[in-house]
């Protein structure tokens, strides 16, 4: 004979309900399976808790770091005023630019970059006032080696470029004169339009 499970319902009819023993098969299957599942359940929640522990540590790294702003590098030539503007050889800057460049002139034209040039001041090397005149040849190879250093920008592959040295003469330097200026020149007149050199 069999034992009936069948108890009464609420509503009348009987709902068959089946409860396991302890020690029966279906019991030990139900026992694994809770037990997997609240394994799974913690590992999850592990994860989640230490997801939420490194969003707060970097919220907070954030809030007390600034971001960094990025700020344009004051043009070579703000700080003369107006342009264009005559400026003595001594005066020339770094990154200034020349209309009508002339090399063996005492004074040039610098413009913005921005508008019609012939030239522009690519790097500077000064020697130390108590150094000894090095020689023409000398202050000839510091040029080029200067201008070697020179980064152009992406813009200088649209121009016809030369590099020109510009060193003191034995007499320039008895009078002070410890300066080598390499500058990117063209041959054709006032035709570059925007600044060559790399910021």
């Amino acid at each position: 004979m069999g034992q009936d499970n069948t108890h009464q319902g609420n509503n009348g009819t009987g709902d068959e309900e089946s409860s396991a023993d302890p020690g029966s098969p279906l019991r030990s299957a139900l026992d694994s399976i809770t037990k997997y599942r609240l394994i799974i359940g913690g590992i999850v929640l592990g994860v989640l808790i230490l997801i939420g522990v490194v969003i707060w540590i970097l919220v907070g790294v954030l809030a007390n770091h600034p971001a960094a702003v990025s700020t344009p590098g004051p043009a070579a030539s703000t700080s003369r005023g107006p342009l264009p503007a005559d400026v003595e050889a001594k005066d020339y800057q770094l990154g200034d630019c020349f209309a009508d460049f002339d090399s063996s002139a005492t004074t040039s034209k610098v413009v913005d970059c921005t508008t019609d040039h012939s030239a522009q001041l690519g790097a500077i090397f000064r020697y130390k006032a108590e150094d000894s005149f090095p020689g023409a040849n000398a202050l000839r190879d510091k040029g080029r080696e200067i201008c070697r250093d020179v980064m152009l920008n992406e813009a200088s592959t649209k121009y016809a470029l030369l590099q020109q040295n510009v060193y003191p003469s034995a007499t320039s330097w008895d009078n002070g004169d410890r300066r080598v200026d390499c500058f990117i020149v063209v041959n054709s007149g006032n035709t570059l339009k925007e600044s060559v050199l790399q910021k």
